[in-house]
């Protein structure tokens, strides 16, 4: 019987000793696409025949919660680095810091997903198209291969399609943000509820879907995951405060492996997204993270 127990015990020490499979990733490419000043207030009687479509294909939540303040620098940087704004010193639209992270990489800068990513798999396509170019700031643009700021993009308004549609056909990114600003840009003109503002989000939803349809036309949408969401609302022409009609943001996921048809019932705040994409690509997590992968996903 002691015999036993020992070549058992020997057996297991073995097992355990040989390499483990490495787990599979839930999709090869992950798309996000952010709206930016695209508020849950907006979606009860606003027009968005692609993205209320998507909702029913995926997973998704009008009760994301923003970290505060309800700005874009800080949320768009919750986004992409998973820490809340105490741990990360990004308190405005500062191009720096507002006082001194917890946490920063060998570039001297936030442990984004992007550096993730690049840490992980060096050869790893990943790149940002954006029609607010403060955005970059918050990237850590050394983990990026390609970089684009549309200029004027309220003259230019199909050139973040025509850009992202480009990108994606052209490299296939692995990771990849688009950032589209026309919402923010008639929330702050003509205020929250402002018919200006609900006759452009009918134009934002068919932008989104053209940028679907160029990464049906790539050939990796069966192999992506989507995700649209948002950094803020709008209370009357302003944001940064502490009102549901600025903190609250849709955000729908969808693609491979990705629960259908599913209202997500848990609590998500702006820094869950990031530890969501480190699921997707089975990513180390820093420590300085605080979200949580959101339970949206088939396995």
């Amino acid at each position: 019987m002691k015999k036993l127990s020992i070549i058992a015990v020997t057996l297991l020490a073995v097992a355990c000793a040989q390499p483990q499979p490495q787990k599979a990733d839930l999709a090869s490419h992950v798309i996000l696409i952010g709206l930016d000043g695209w508020g849950t207030w907006c979606m009860e009687k606003g027009e968005a025949p692609f993205i209320k479509e998507m909702m029913k294909e995926g997973s998704w939540t009008l009760d994301k919660r923003t970290v505060i303040p309800s700005s874009s620098g800080p949320n768009w940087g919750a986004m992409m680095n998973g820490t809340p704004v105490e741990a990360t010193g990004i308190a405005s639209n500062s191009a720096s810091p507002d006082f001194k992270p917890l946490l920063l990489t060998e570039h001297n800068a936030q442990p984004t997903i992007f550096h993730q990513l690049k840490k992980a798999r060096p050869e790893a396509e990943t790149g940002v198209i954006c029609e607010w170019g403060d955005f970059l700031n918050y990237t850590d643009s050394l983990c990026l291969d390609h970089k684009v700021r549309i200029d004027d993009p309220e003259k230019n308004t199909e050139s973040i399609v025509e850009e992202s549609v480009k990108y994606i056909m052209d490299k296939k990114p692995a990771l990849c943000f688009i950032h589209i600003d026309a919402l923010d840009h008639m929330g702050h003109a003509y205020g929250q509820g402002s018919a200006e503002y609900y006759a452009e989000l009918p134009l934002v939803d068919g932008r989104v879907k053209r940028i679907v349809e160029g990464i049906k036309a790539a050939g990796i949408y069966d192999d992506s995951i989507i995700i649209l969401t948002s950094d803020h609302g709008h209370y009357q022409t302003g944001h940064g405060g502490t009102t549901m009609l600025e903190m609250e943001t849709p955000l729908v996921i969808w693609g491979k492996n990705v629960k259908k048809n599913h209202e997500i019932k848990e609590t998500v705040i702006q820094y869950d997204i990031a530890a969501t994409v480190a699921e997707i690509f089975n990513l180390e997590v820093p420590q300085s993270w605080r979200g949580k992968p959101i339970d949206v996903f088939v396995k």
